[in-house]
């Protein structure tokens, strides 16, 4: 738990997009992004930053709010209607405030604002938590795949045993049926004779059972041949009815 504490907060290079109509900003934010390590790459306007984003893996964004043509609210739009798989940390650098100007900006999809002139220090602590958040999406991301692999694997042997199951019993029920249906044939044989009362009670006892187990070994064969979707379960109340004399095997 511990290791895994530690992985998530080391620092590793990212590669962030600038987008920033302003040369000045531009400079000032890539140098200050390259001295914390980082490898930069920059757009002057909306629309080259989005073919950069659509080009490349850039998984920070830090974007102008206004810029000419596409602004940074519409770039945001463009990145999360996207669902890519890795996700895109955007922060909108601007110079307005207040809590409506906020709130359409986050449902735009922005995750932080940088307000301008912006400090290095507010620049990196950003920094630090878009490394934080990007790690615990990662996290999850492995996490999930590692899971659909897991029931991808446990779907194979279910498949597997079910599929030796079934051969078993369709095996089994074949190899039961045919002396089953000899025991029933002589049984019959037997009926066909002059019989005591005892004797022609334990021959109709035979045959009963016989017919009995004939119709549990069929629906074991039915069963072994469907699918588990095709099944359907339901109770049945009395005793299985023995075989009508012209259901009964002949020898």
């Amino acid at each position: 738990m511990r290791q895994a504490f530690d992985a998530l907060h080391l620092r590793r290079e990212m590669k962030i997009l600038i987008a920033d109509d302003d040369e000045i900003t531009r400079l000032l934010l890539g140098s200050a992004l390259t001295n914390l390590g980082h490898d930069v790459c920059e757009a002057t306007n909306g629309h080259e930053a989005w073919n950069a984003w659509e080009g490349g893996e850039f998984p920070f964004i830090v974007s102008d709010w206004m810029m000419p043509d596409l602004d940074g609210l519409e770039f945001c739009r463009r990145i999360r209607a996207a669902r890519r798989t890795h996700y895109t940390y955007i922060v909108l650098l601007t110079s307005r405030t207040g809590k409506a100007n906020y709130l359409e900006a986050m449902s735009a999809g922005a995750d932080d604002f940088i307000t301008k002139p912006f400090q290095k220090d507010s620049l990196a602590a950003r920094v630090r938590v878009a490394e934080r958040i990007l790690g615990l999406h990662a996290s999850l991301r492995r996490a999930n795949a590692d899971l659909e692999r897991r029931v991808r694997e446990r779907t194979a042997e279910l498949e597997t045993a079910l599929q030796a199951k079934n051969e078993f019993l369709s095996r089994a029920s074949h190899e039961l049926r045919t002396p089953m249906s000899h025991v029933l044939g002589f049984a019959q044989v037997l009926e066909r004779h002059a019989l005591t009362n005892a004797q022609a009670g334990s021959v109709q006892q035979i045959l009963t059972s016989g017919a009995h187990l004939l119709q549990l070994i069929d629906r074991i064969l039915v069963v072994s041949k469907s699918q588990a979707d095709d099944l359907n379960f339901s109770r049945t109340r009395g005793r299985v009815p023995a075989l009508a004399p012209s259901e009964r095997l002949t020898r």
